[in-house]
């Protein structure tokens, strides 16, 4: 095999191998979710931690029980279909 044809193949198995550990990160991948499990998982974590805040008496509470409010608003919304695009 000439030079050129060498360096081609070196190239082509290269690439191949890019190829492969990309698709093996998109396969590990977390699907993202929709919105509505996102947001009902940012409420349950806004919920726990002014939860967490309140039993150690530390400052911070409210502002995690508004967010968990303010999301559950536009999660109600989005389920009556007030939502327009």
């Amino acid at each position: 095999m000439s030079e050129v044809e060498t360096g081609f193949w070196e190239w082509v198995a290269s690439e191949k191998a890019r190829w492969d550990e990309a698709i093996e990160l998109v396969e590990r991948a977390e699907e993202v979710p929709d919105i509505i499990t996102w947001l009902e998982r940012e409420i349950q974590v806004a919920r726990e931690n002014a939860f967490s805040l309140s039993l150690r008496g530390e400052n911070g509470a409210e502002y995690w029980t508004g967010y968990a409010d303010a999301l559950e608003d536009v999660l109600n919304a989005i389920r009556r279909r007030e939502v327009r695009a």
